[in-house]
């Protein structure tokens, strides 16, 4: 029987709404479409705007091993739920903005803060990709304020084209500590074709892309913060067999995500998509930072 012969390792968080809070934004310059490079610690990769999909990494390196294509941020759903402006919907999308770095360590672990500060009708949005020394990733949206008095939820969609030791050859599963054998291990299942799916925190669901060659992949954590879906915004992760084409945004603010067209993603070059939903309401005011995302971890 085929395994996955390893370990679901611990996650290691950090407070970020706090560490958020703990500054005054200060920009490190105007982000554009142009991509630029950086190298810190373990890490080599580009970074700009690119079809306003928010502050985007490009061709990410580890310890000189190549790991992720593109990772972006293609869109925030917004969805007003009650009067005066009930099913008001917007579809935002971050083209431009302050870049703010820095590094920082909490708990011996050192980390880079990359992220792109921004206004968006009258809220506030700061996007963030947290980098750890030992390989963890954390897309992370804050959000704050109001256009319209009345509860909202803004739906963030990340969408991350995983290359494991390059494009082809990965696979997508995902783990609930109550599943039976299926052909993996206890709990292991994989997709066979592309898939959207549901958090499901009483069995610990969480997801792996592998390379199947080497064994090496990326874990994906829901975010514990990331709410739950509804009839508006239906799914938390979508696995999408890569086409060039599907890395934009098309679908408007009343469409889902789409290219679920049945094609096969056991071993093939794979696209991770995650969602998290984050609630706003009214009476909070226009102050109070709401935030969500998940955490990655490299598999080596």
């Amino acid at each position: 029987m085929r395994t996955l012969k390893i370990s679901i390792p611990v996650l290691a968080v950090v407070g970020l709404v706090s560490l958020l809070l703990s500054f005054a934004f200060t920009s490190a310059g105007v982000v554009s479409a142009q991509f630029n490079q950086l190298q810190w610690g373990p890490w080599r990769f580009n970074y700009g705007i690119d079809d306003s999909s928010g502050l985007a990494l490009r061709y990410v390196y580890y310890n000189n091993e190549f790991v992720i294509y593109k990772a972006s941020m293609p869109v925030i759903r917004v969805h007003y739920l009650e009067p005066p402006a009930q099913n008001v919907v917007y579809a935002d999308r971050i083209s431009s903005g302050n870049l703010h770095q820095r590094t920082f360590t909490v708990g011996g672990r050192s980390w880079l803060e990359l992220g792109v500060f921004t206004r968006i009708g009258g809220y506030e949005i700061y996007q963030a990709w947290y980098l750890s020394n030992d390989g963890y990733i954390q897309p992370h949206l804050f959000s704050r304020g109001l256009h319209h008095q009345a509860d909202h939820n803004h739906h963030v969609y990340w969408r991350m084209d995983f290359d494991i030791n390059g494009a082809g050859s990965d696979h997508v599963f995902v783990y609930d500590n109550n599943r039976p054998s299926e052909g993996w291990g206890p709990g292991w299942h994989e997709y066979p074709i592309e898939v959207n799916d549901i958090r499901n925190p009483p069995t610990n669901r969480l997801w792996f892309v592998r390379d199947s060659p080497t064994g090496h992949g990326i874990w994906i954590f829901p975010g514990g913060g990331d709410g739950v879906v509804d009839s508006f915004s239906t799914i938390d992760m979508g696995g999408r067999q890569y086409r060039y084409g599907e890395d934009n945004w098309i679908f408007g603010g009343w469409g889902e995500l789409g290219w679920n067209e049945g094609e096969d993603i056991q071993l093939e070059d794979v696209v991770f998509w995650y969602v998290a939903h984050l609630h706003h309401q009214d009476e909070e005011g226009p102050s109070v930072w709401h935030s969500g995302g998940p955490t990655l971890l490299v598999h080596r």
